[in-house]
């Protein structure tokens, strides 16, 4: 038996940035809180309470005098605005690429163009991007993208400016851009799918095709988590998605020669050694 861990599984560049700032802002003896979790992953999220930072759900929650960190989701420009009126000091620990949608929607609409965003409705990063612009569209499926578009609501001809969620597959926005590309005629498509992001979710799905069993390690809430799994079921019969080492059960595996490891964006580096471990004791027992 063999375990082979994706060598892409783990915090991308977003997330360590995110985590980094964190940890400089809590050893530096500051009054830290975070607007929401910094990520999604409750073992990290502890890690910083223990350091003495908290979670704040709005910027009325926070002190003045205190340093309040922005999640690596962002925030909509109307949170950003409260933010600043309270008298913190703010680090913006928005991902780069996520803040680079921000600016993208904001500039459409300021040149007529409508933007539509290709995303989970209810993810922080979605309505995040949303709030950078006054009125947009959100689309989970190419379905609800195409009904829209044949639904008469806008003119075929509208202007529309098209991104999306950095954590969507491949094989969703490739639909999307194919539907947008036959209904509408004024369109500008932005791919701002994160490319590590792509890297990972490419690597799993080679990973699964030949592996006996996957397991999916990272936060349930985690949208590229949850992605992952569904990237490998797509090639393997057998796919846990699993919080951390603990909740691996050895009879699942039963029958398995080779078993691959992959880890959500947002997973630190100790849980899936952590997981990895114990898969070995468990195919080797």
């Amino acid at each position: 038996m063999s375990v082979t861990i994706a060598k892409n599984a783990g915090f991308c560049f977003g997330v360590d940035r995110a985590v980094e700032l964190v940890e400089q802002a809590a050893k530096s003896g500051k009054t830290v809180a975070t607007l929401g979790p910094i990520i999604h992953n409750r073992h990290q999220v502890g890690r910083f309470e223990e350091m003495g930072v908290k979670v704040i759900d709005t910027p009325e929650d926070a002190v003045p005098g205190t340093t309040v960190i922005i999640r690596s989701h962002g925030v909509s420009r109307e949170v950003q605005q409260r933010l600043e009126n309270r008298g913190v000091e703010i680090i913006d620990a928005t991902c780069p690429f996520v803040k680079r949608i921000h600016g993208i929607v904001e500039k459409a609409e300021a040149e007529g163009r409508l933007p539509v965003i290709i995303g989970t409705r209810t993810h922080p990063e979605v309505t995040a991007i949303a709030g950078w612009c006054s009125d947009c569209r959100v689309f989970e499926s190419p379905e609800e993208l195409e009904n829209w578009a044949l639904s008469g609501e806008v003119a075929l001809d509208t202007p529309i400016c098209m991104v999306c969620q950095t954590t969507s597959t491949e094989f969703l926005w490739k639909m999307c851009g194919e539907i947008a590309k036959k209904q509408f005629t004024n369109l500008k498509i932005f791919d701002t799918i994160c490319k590590a992001t792509e890297f990972r979710q490419n690597e799993a799905a080679a990973l699964s095709a030949k592996s006996d069993a996957m397991v999916v390690v990272g936060d349930t809430k985690s949208s590229n988590t949850g992605k992952l799994a569904q990237i490998c079921r797509e090639h393997c019969d057998k796919v846990f998605l699993v919080d951390n080492a603990s909740e691996l059960v050895p009879e699942d595996f039963c029958g398995a020669v080779t078993v691959g490891i992959t880890a959500g964006a947002s997973t630190p580096a100790w849980i899936i050694k952590e997981v990895n471990k114990t898969m070995s004791e468990i195919i080797n027992v």
